[in-house]
């Protein structure tokens, strides 16, 4: 599959889009545990709630275009084909 980093998380050590096999089941979780491995536990803190068992409050994660929130949560299931966009919580005035 194909994770793609915006904003901030683009400019830091996650930079950019990274192509990522995961094992069987491949889940959004499963994602998040991967990426945490790679890159710390920054970034698990900003992916996954302090309980661990949510998405975090200052993340948005996209499956295809479609919120995870909106489909299974870290529960979502993923394919090869998929591309995952991962943004940080940003607010304007």
């Amino acid at each position: 599959m194909t994770v793609k980093f915006f904003a901030y998380l683009r400019e830091k050590e996650f930079a950019g889009t990274k192509e990522l096999v995961l094992p069987p089941p491949p889940t959004v979780g499963a994602l998040g545990e991967d990426l945490s491995r790679r890159f710390g536990p920054r970034f698990r803190g900003e992916f996954f709630s302090p309980a661990g068992d949510a998405l975090g409050e200052k993340i948005i994660v996209l499956v295809n275009g479609r919120r995870v929130e909106f489909l299974s949560g870290l529960d979502t299931p993923l394919k090869d084909s998929d591309t995952v966009q991962i943004f940080p919580v940003v607010a304007g005035g």
